[in-house]
């Protein structure tokens, strides 16, 4: 990546030209992009089967209070400006010190990586969706499914794209960002007012499920509550980002952009949520493959409103993929350094990444479940460490009560997905045998870096 752009020179003796980086609402857009992305799409069901669209509703409003308690720890990082040095990690250094810094750069690494190669795979299943002409011959098999030509070359042109649009400044990756955000909320808008049009308050009801043994259906409210705050992950990116806001930005804008996007995440699942449920009785979409777009197709009769519930989708895996690679480039270049001792060439950086992404990428639609579970572990990790560096710099009595509660919530969060993963699929599942060697190797390494430097000391 191209580094932040340079402070002219002073035009007059004494004065300076104000820096002309990210701006409010491109921190907003890349927060708000890096969070909706398409996994909506796909599990919209299974909301729906555990809670019903009104328990989907308040599970996703009581997930957003959660992450938003987390993003508080982050808020008052970013107001002691304390994200200048490095973002997330360079907190967590002042705080805690290198070996939780280090925790941080190595579970940013992995989460951000995979994040590229889940939104390469995922570009692939959505054009193929679209135009299934694209898909093409199978080539292999992963985990017993079959990986098809198409989608192998969709995902890799994506990756080199998005990589090519990383080289820019940041200001110019993050303006097309804006661009592609404002175009997927004008097409979810457009649909959306068509299944209210069209649709009817009866398809609604029950707003909870009713579960056939007469139990209550609130467990599984508080069932798909658990799993909220990984829809939420990705709203911390502006943190590695911020260094590189403009001068007219302030940390508190930073903060702002944080809350701002957790929030305007809630409104765009609850709306997506309650129109597809009122286009056609929530029932029939339990087990359709991709809910979301079922429902306008039939509610509407029309596979061009199904098109745009996947124009959507597809427009998110862009935000996702612009705004996890950004910082993916700069979490790598710091992992580096760390490991290393000198600085790496954004550009050589940006390349790896590509490489690294593609080839995750080659697993196909079969690996994203497990990339997923990686990525939230690793979120929860960074969310845990970060929330701990802050009781240093928390005062008052409501800030150190927010540093606990967002300890725990980020705790959680990994627990949970550790647990159902293996609960799932054993101590080999596929999780633990990429995360567990992943961050051992990693910090191997800088082990091994730090003895070097002690003995050369």
């Amino acid at each position: 990546m191209s580094q932040p752009t340079a402070i002219s020179p002073p035009l007059v003796a004494g004065a300076s030209v104000p820096r002309q980086g990210l701006t409010r609402m491109h921190l907003f857009m890349m927060c708000f992009g890096a969070i909706v992305g398409v996994g909506w799409i796909t599990v919209l069901g299974q909301w729906l089967s555990l809670a019903g669209p009104g328990g989907s509703v308040v599970a996703l409003l009581l997930g957003a209070v959660s992450v938003t308690i987390v993003a508080s720890n982050y808020a008052l990082l970013a107001r002691r400006d304390l994200f200048a040095a490095g973002g997330e990690i360079g907190a967590v250094k002042e705080s805690l010190g290198a070996g939780a810094a280090f925790a941080v750069t190595a579970a940013l690494s992995l989460a951000t990586l995979g994040v590229v190669a889940f939104e390469a795979v995922s570009a692939g299943w959505i054009l193929v969706t679209i135009f299934p002409a694209l898909e093409g011959q199978p080539l292999y098999q992963v985990f017993g499914q079959q990986v098809h030509l198409g989608s192998v070359i969709i995902a890799l042109a994506g990756t080199m794209l998005v990589a090519v649009l990383n080289v820019r400044p940041i200001t110019s990756t993050a303006s097309v960002q804006n661009g592609i955000v404002a175009i997927k909320l004008g097409v979810t808008l457009l649909f959306c007012v068509a299944g209210v049009v069209a649709g009817q308050a009866s398809n609604l009801a029950p707003l909870l499920p009713s579960p056939a043994d007469g139990s209550s259906p609130w467990p599984g409210v508080f069932a798909l509550t658990a799993t909220m705050p990984l829809w939420y992950a990705g709203f911390h990116v502006v943190a590695i980002l911020s260094n590189e806001r403009a001068d007219s930005v302030r940390p508190a804008d930073v903060a702002g952009a944080m809350r701002g996007s957790i929030v305007a995440a809630f409104i765009f699942y609850a709306c997506i949520v309650l129109a597809a449920s009122y286009v056609v009785p929530w029932q029939t979409l339990l087990t359709a493959p991709l809910p979301a777009a079922a429902a306008f197709r039939n509610g509407l009769s029309s596979t061009t409103f199904a098109n745009l519930v996947l124009m959507s989708g597809l427009l998110g895996i862009c935000s996702a993929w612009i705004a996890c690679f950004a910082a993916s480039v700069r979490v790598l270049r710091q992992l580096l350094l760390q490991l290393t001792g000198r600085e790496w060439n954004a550009r050589w950086v940006t390349v790896a990444i590509a490489v690294i992404g593609g080839t995750l990428a080659l697993a196909g639609r079969p690996a994203l479940v497990p990339i997923v579970n990686v990525a939230a572990m690793c979120f929860g990790l960074v969310y845990l460490l970060v929330s701990i560096a802050t009781w240093r710099h928390a005062v008052t009595l409501r800030e150190r009560a927010i540093v606990i509660l967002g300890a725990v919530i980020a705790g959680a969060m990994a627990a949970y997905v550790i647990v159902s993963s293996v609960a799932a699929a054993g101590w080999l599942a596929p999780e633990v045998l990429v995360a567990l060697p992943s961050l051992l190797a990693i910090t191997a390494a800088w082990v091994f870096r730090k003895g070097v430097k002690s003995r050369a000391n």
